[in-house]
């Protein structure tokens, strides 16, 4: 939840707003600044502008000794250990691979932290509900599995079926209240992500265990390097010159596209696609704001984040039913000369809904959640974007013109899709609905 903060006066401005920002930062919330009508109109003096307000940094917080103990002992046990770092995770990759490379493990991360291992030749990707068949594989066949910062939520372990029934599960966490909230765990941790691996490292070294292999095999980085990818996995195409199999669009667009990008995925059935089918350079390549499964979010998410990181190409995947709820903001995008890419996988339809609604009765009326086909494209050059209509592979040949012609606007890419009969990752998390 949020917490609001309030700018009291012109003289106190920047002590509120530093105020505010450190709570932010030093609580992990979200704070809501709040600036009266009547405070705005008040004058600042050059003086109250440029005021200096000093602000610490907040000290990581250190593992007990007895938790650091009671890890190095049970990694000094493991065979197969697999780490897996969330959100919590994502500022301490040096410490953790320095530590996964020690233990021999393989490492992962949540979907909010894809792309933190990618030049590590043993990392399996997200873990979860985009897990590739063979990450899926190798996770659930840990003995060991560390969360660092991660939640470890239905999401992230696809309701507790990536730990298989005779592993060991450990949490590490800042917050105590977190350790254990969504499945049992062997062993709770209470401490900075970064400072746990490196404390735990050094346990180990101090009682002299040396770097082993454990389940960093070589024969094991032959299949990692193989078939890890989503993009080396076969699959049936089913595009047939009217529409297109997402898969296969997807893989395209990542070739197409400049690989220093921002991508930024909306809510519903289709999100699978971009977040497994597009690469990210690192863990600040990828922007990944689901909550409550509501859709219609994305559009706003990738100007955001387009505008924190300008330097990167933005990349939009979204599903029809969320552009058209999120549409009037492709204006800001024209405004701002944004060379954003809308993805927009068309279906004709709330995907999640129609798919959800039949699995428990196939003859249900789906007229509520189904709609005629939307012409994206020529909406999109209504607002002063370009727009593409997609239903194969060589009608994306327009995408890489249009890359190639350094733009200064948006580019909308109407995507007609064919049918997949709902994703499975969306099948496999309404099983806890």
């Amino acid at each position: 939840y949020a917490v609001p903060e309030r700018v009291h006066s012109a003289q106190s401005a920047v002590a509120d707003t530093v105020r505010a920002y450190r709570r932010a930062v030093n609580d992990r919330r979200t704070v809501v600044l709040n600036l009266p009508l009547n405070v705005q109109a008040q004058e600042a003096t050059e003086e109250q502008a440029s005021a200096v307000v000093a602000m610490a940094a907040a000290e990581p917080i250190r593992p007990s000794r007895a938790s650091v103990e009671a890890l190095a002992g049970l990694l000094a046990q493991t065979k197969r250990p697999v780490f897996v770092a969330g959100r919590g995770g994502r500022e301490a990759k040096a410490e953790i691979l320095a530590l996964a490379e020690h233990a021999g493990a393989l490492v992962a991360t949540s979907a909010v932290a894809k792309g933190l291992f990618n030049e590590d030749e043993f990392n399996l990707g997200i873990s979860g509900g985009f897990s590739s068949p063979l990450a899926a594989e190798l996770i659930t066949d840990a003995d060991l599995i560390i969360g660092f910062g991660c939640a470890l939520n239905m999401w992230t372990m696809r309701h507790g079926h990536l730990i298989g029934s005779e592993t060991k599960v450990v949490q590490i966490d800042l917050e105590e209240q977190a350790l254990g909230a969504n499945r049992p765990i062997d062993l709770g941790v209470v401490g900075d992500s970064a400072q746990c691996a490196a404390d735990v490292l050094e346990a180990l070294q101090a009682t002299g265990m040396q770097a082993r292999q454990g389940y960093r095999s070589a024969e094991l980085a032959v299949r990692i390097k193989e078939a890890i990818h989503w993009q080396q996995v076969d699959f049936e195409d089913l595009s047939d010159g009217q529409f297109i199999d997402p898969r296969t669009l997807t893989k395209v667009l990542d070739e197409l596209l400049p690989a220093e990008r921002i991508l930024s995925v909306d809510s519903g059935n289709f999100m699978g696609y971009p977040s497994q089918f597009l690469s990210v350079p690192d863990e600040f390549g990828f922007c990944f704001t689901q909550a409550f499964q509501s859709i219609g979010l994305g559009l706003y998410t990738a100007i955001g984040a387009s505008l924190a990181q300008p330097g990167r190409f933005p990349v939009l995947g979204t599903g029809d039913g969320g552009f058209h709820m999120a549409i009037a903001e492709l204006d800001t995008a024209v405004r701002l000369k944004m060379p954003l890419v809308c993805i927009v996988y068309n279906d004709a339809a709330y995907g999640a809904e129609v798919h959800h609604f039949a699995i428990d009765n196939p003859e249900a009326d789906m007229s509520s959640v189904r709609f005629p086909d939307t012409d994206f494209a020529a909406i999109g050059r209504g607002f002063g974007a370009d727009g593409i209509t997609v239903r194969s592979v060589a009608d994306l040949d327009a995408v890489g013109d249009w890359v190639a012609s350094n733009p200064a606007r948006p580019l909308v890419i109407d995507a007609k899709i064919a049918s997949d009969s709902g994703s499975w990752w969306l099948a496999e998390a309404f099983k806890g609905h």
